[in-house]
Formats: C-alpha cells, sequence, structure tokens
C-alpha cells in the first residue's frame, strides 16, 4: 500500500542538497541597496560573496537598533563614533567584532587578523571560516 524506498533513512536525508544561501548587494558608500540595469535588487551569487555582505552588514549595525534582530545581531562599538583615538580600544573593537560575527548561524569562525587606525577611520581585516568554506574581508567601520 505504502511505496518502499530503497537505503537507509540517514542516507536519504544527507543526499538532500541544501540551497545556497544569498542576501542583497549593498553599495557602503550610499547605504543602499544595489541594483541591475532593470531594476531588480541585486543578490550574492557565491558563497564568499554572501558572507562577505553579512559580515559587513553584522559590523555596520548597532546592537538593539533594530527590533527585527536578535540582541545578538550587531556591535556595541559603534556607540564609540567621534570620540578621540586614545579613547578608542582596539583590542575591545577586535574581541567585539569576532563576538558579533560567530553569532551568525552560518559563521564558524572569526579572526581579526589585522586592525588599524587609517587616517580618520578603523579598518580591519577578519578571515571568516564559514560553513560551507573560508573568505577574508576587509572592513572600513567608520570615521571618526
Amino acid at each position: 500500500m505504502f511505496p518502499q524506498l530503497a537505503g537507509d533513512e540517514r542516507q536519504l536525508l544527507s543526499s538532500q542538497i541544501t540551497p545556497m544561501p544569498w542576501t542583497y548587494r549593498m553599495d557602503w558608500k550610499t547605504r543602499q541597496l544595489m541594483q541591475t540595469p532593470d531594476g531588480r535588487y541585486q543578490k550574492t551569487t557565491t558563497y564568499a560573496e554572501y558572507v562577505e555582505e553579512v559580515a559587513k552588514k553584522i559590523l555596520q549595525t548597532k546592537r538593539f537598533q533594530y527590533a527585527i534582530y536578535s540582541a545578538n545581531y550587531g556591535v556595541d562599538f559603534l556607540a564609540d563614533i567621534g570620540k578621540m583615538r586614545s579613547q578608542i580600544s582596539l583590542p575591545v573593537i577586535k574581541r567585539q567584532a569576532e563576538e558579533a560575527l560567530e553569532a551568525h548561524v552560518e559563521i564558524e569562525q572569526s579572526e581579526v587578523v589585522d586592525i588599524a587606525f587609517v587616517g580618520d577611520k578603523v579598518v580591519f581585516t577578519v578571515q571568516i571560516e564559514g560553513a560551507r568554506g573560508k573568505t577574508k574581508v576587509e572592513v572600513d567601520i567608520w570615521q571618526r
């Protein structure tokens, strides 16, 4: 009466291919979503692009700023915008960035490999290991 499936349950479950995650691409200079020539919003096409966009969105969002995000989404160091260099702690920014990125379900490990003041900005490079691969992202956080 019921069809019989060949194979084991574990084998059937592991053979299902999960779709590639995507997000919309952002133009960080204008802080607007990027559009294609026909007016549609651009989506990420590779996993590395996806992880890079997610990392930039997390690191450019102040925690508790938007009600749609959980309490783990975003960073606290954006409150330091406008402070003098002597009052900004780069190790604290490094720790908060790593914790914020690792709170995302798709990111397994993140490491800030370089952080420095460049002109009026704090710029850092993050090595991210996601569920499907690794990528390196350079983020400039704010202008002092």
